[in-house]
């Protein structure tokens, strides 16, 4: 800590005045921030989708730090106890709370309150980030009270974001996240990124990393790029949460494409579908790349009206929640009966 303390006055003057502005939001940056960290399962939406004008809770901000520093499913493992009297009832929430407290993550508003519903500013989510880096205090000074002397030695705040306004939200939340995957660990010598951290830990893969950039720069091609990314980019641009469902991408061929997309003489390249690993969620997502000169719209035809939306155990989908596009010779079939508008538009919305 006493070399970044080491800063000079000036410095610290500048820092102080920093203020956090909402135009990265408005320039996309905060959506593809969120975008990226949503690949790689470190940003979830809520049931009003990524939210990312609304300012983030510090139930919220707890749950990221958590996800950053890739204990999870740790932390879901088993109950862990904490003092708070006002914890949230839903599912998990205790589990999350209390490997917080029992990991020094938190001690609360005071001996017995989390106060889980007030919203987390710059500071504090600057400061939970840094300690997912792995910043701890020192007999000198906190990391609380040195919040801004490491986030300007690190790079943590992105270039986009200069202004710090009363209201912090989740999609600024969501840049300062993504950012810090890319600082380097002070337990690790500064030898290594949190990203690669992630990585050894099997959090997510280096190829998914990868491409949490392209996706971040909106640089997933529906002509060039596998459909294996692709489908990975819809997901991630969707504006819902499917995580929950441990959705697995599964290449098919010409002897199991009929069952998952209804016809069997659509001639095509290659074609993907994306299914939940439980039999019992209706839920599908397809990608058929079909071979130059064919009829489109006779292949989308054939897959609408002859796929079975009938065919998971005891539940389906209603017809009137599916949905067959096209962009060039690529077609997509979502089959959901939440929103499957979501995945649409987010398959629009990738680059040719």
């Amino acid at each position: 800590m006493k070399r970044f303390l080491s800063l000079t006055l000036a410095l610290c003057l500048a820092l102080s005045s920093l203020v956090f502005t909402a135009a990265a939001a408005e320039n996309g940056a905060a959506l593809s921030a969120a975008h990226a960290l949503k690949s790689l399962g470190l940003f979830k939406g809520t049931d009003k989708g990524l939210e990312l004008d609304r300012a983030p809770t510090r139930m919220e901000a707890i749950i990221m730090l958590i996800r950053l520093t890739g204990v999870e499913n740790d932390a879901l493992s088993r109950d862990w106890s904490h003092p708070f009297e006002d914890a949230p009832t839903w599912q998990n929430a205790d589990k999350y709370l209390g490997y917080a407290y029992q990991k020094g993550m938190t001690k609360g508003v005071d001996s017995s309150h989390f106060d889980p519903e007030s919203a987390a500013g710059a500071r504090e989510v600057a400061t939970l980030t840094l300690r997912a880096i792995g910043y701890t205090d020192d007999e000198e000074r906190t990391v609380w009270e040195a919040w801004d002397y490491l986030c300007a030695d690190i790079g943590l705040i992105p270039e986009e974001i200069t202004t710090i306004p009363e209201v912090f939200t989740r999609g600024e939340a969501a840049q300062i996240y993504y950012t810090a995957l890319d600082c380097k660990l002070p337990k690790e010598n500064f030898e290594i990124t949190l990203a690669e951290k992630l990585i050894n830990n099997g959090v997510f893969t280096k190829a998914g990393y990868t491409l949490s950039k392209k996706i971040a720069v909106n640089d997933i091609s529906i002509e060039k790029d596998s459909l294996d990314a692709i489908a990975t980019a819809i997901y991630a641009g969707a504006e819902a949460d499917f995580s929950h469902m441990r959705v697995y991408h599964q290449s098919l061929d010409a002897e199991t494409a009929p069952y998952y997309i209804g016809a069997d003489n659509i001639p095509f390249t290659d074609a993907m579908a994306c299914e939940p690993m439980m039999l019992a969620q209706a839920h599908s997502v397809c990608l058929v790349r079909v071979k130059e000169g064919t009829d489109i719209e006779a292949a989308k035809s054939a897959i609408r009206e002859n796929v079975d939306p009938r065919k998971w155990i005891c539940v389906g989908v209603e017809e009137e929640n599916i949905r067959v596009v096209n962009r060039g010779n690529l077609i997509l079939l979502v089959m959901d009966n939440n929103c499957p508008d979501a995945l649409v538009e987010s398959f629009m919305s990738l680059n040719k």
